[in-house]
């Protein structure tokens, strides 16, 4: 939703002045097959993927143009999304009057508030896919160095969105070929203690999650342990945008854990750089 973008990136916004990027410049035309999507990026800006979006910034128009996508079907529920504004900590973002149903893929509108003191002004685009994934657009800066430029910028980039059906990258199809119907097994021992972990990720798209810690330490009258046992279960997910591959997991809480997937030259599988195996799965069978 509009207002989970502003949420996620409201530490970006003290970059509001002219800002330089020094991540890698992404292509002209961006084709995200796995959220079945397309764009071309305006003249001028330049960023980065970051997880699950793309922060742009110019060299000459100050603030920034933050992308992702979301998986609203509804416009109505779209626009309630985007009314409902930010109050959080020190951030009190508002919606500058209602939010306009352009027609029935497209919800615009603006934001105005205060950040870490400073007034500030957004102007936010929500288009939504009935085939899957639609996408936000959000272009943020100072109200004093807000302009009509920054809505054409944002205008420009919304125009040229294609949806196509998605589609699984071949990035995304080896890690789920590698690891779907396996568990993941994580060991470590110490001299104070040991810790023990494993997933087990199951071809329904289910999961069970298994973790036990025990350390030992000295105490004044003797020696002394504690431990602890953690189980668990949900949904699973693993996708992949550009060079970045992630394991979602979805817990029964509705808590949301993800972990960057990598590997070595030699073949291992590491989560956030923590080595797993990769077995057999007796839960999934």
């Amino acid at each position: 939703m509009i207002g989970q973008i502003i949420k996620s990136f409201i530490l970006f916004i003290i970059l509001m002045s002219n800002i330089q990027m020094k991540a890698q410049t992404l292509s002209k035309q961006v084709n995200l097959q796995e959220l079945g999507l397309s764009f071309d990026i305006p003249e001028g800006w330049q960023g980065q993927l970051d997880g699950d979006y793309i922060v742009l910034g110019h060299q000459t128009i100050p603030g920034l143009l933050i992308l992702s996508s979301n998986t609203t079907k509804s416009i109505t529920e779209l626009k309630a999304f985007a009314e409902q504004g930010i109050t959080e900590g020190n951030v009190q973002l508002s919606a500058d009057s209602h939010f306009v149903e352009k027609n029935n893929n497209r919800v615009e509108g603006y934001y105005t508030g205060i950040f870490n003191g400073q007034q500030v002004k957004a102007y936010a685009i929500g288009l939504i896919n009935g085939r899957g994934k639609g996408m936000n657009i959000l272009i943020v800066t100072k109200t004093t160095a807000f302009t009509a430029t920054h809505k054409k910028e944002a205008d420009k980039l919304s125009n040229s969105v294609k949806f196509y059906k998605a589609e699984d990258s071949n990035v995304t199809t080896f890690w789920k070929q590698k690891l779907m119907g396996k568990q993941l097994y994580f060991g470590l021992t110490r001299g104070d203690g040991s810790e023990k972990r494993t997933i087990d990720l199951c071809p329904d798209g289910s999961f069970a999650y298994y973790g036990n810690s025990h350390i030992a330490f000295d105490e004044s009258y003797g020696f002394g342990s504690a431990g602890s046992n953690e189980n668990d279960s949900g949904t699973y997910n693993i996708y992949s945008v550009g060079d970045i591959s992630v394991l979602e997991l979805a817990f029964t809480d509705g808590t949301i854990v993800e972990y960057d997937l990598s590997t070595n030259e030699e073949g291992n599988t590491f989560l956030d750089n923590s080595r797993y195996y990769v077995q057999n799965s007796d839960y999934c069978h």
